[in-house]
């Protein structure tokens, strides 16, 4: 019994890591996202964006709100190298009056990411091209 415990813990600790790390990372300086409307019985649905640091601010305590639309798409531009969660949260307007809005949900959720497909955003500078050519 003790040899299935240590079998079963240690295969939970090699499995962990593992979904931790299961996000798809698309490497981009540019990237068009989409998500579902939002449906309401009445007034407009407008979407603020937000963009986390995965490495700098992996709790999401500190995330830059990016923009607010009203279309289900956004061309995120990043200029600063990183690796980046896109967020979002849904605001009700009724008559142009904020009248509620969502939680912020987050693209490394796979409950909220189509086919439970959870992703991030990178950007890494390309290097210089090589130069000082000889022959030897």
């Amino acid at each position: 019994m003790k040899k299935f415990i240590l079998a079963l813990v240690l295969s939970m600790a090699m499995v962990i890591p593992t979904l931790v790390c299961a996000q798809t990372w698309h490497t981009t300086n540019q990237a068009t996202v989409a998500w579902d409307a939002v449906p309401v019985a009445s007034g407009t649905v407008e979407y603020v964006l937000y963009l986390s640091n995965a490495i700098t601010d992996p709790a999401k305590t500190n995330p830059a709100e990016i923009a607010t639309v009203t279309d289900t798409t956004y061309i995120f531009t990043l200029n600063t190298e990183g690796r980046y969660f896109i967020g979002a949260k849904s605001r009700r307007l009724v008559d142009g009056v904020n009248v509620g809005e969502s939680e912020v949900v987050w693209t490394d959720n796979p409950a909220v990411c189509a086919d439970g497909v959870d992703f991030g955003i990178q950007y890494f500078e390309p290097p210089a091209a090589p130069g000082g050519f000889t022959t030897q």
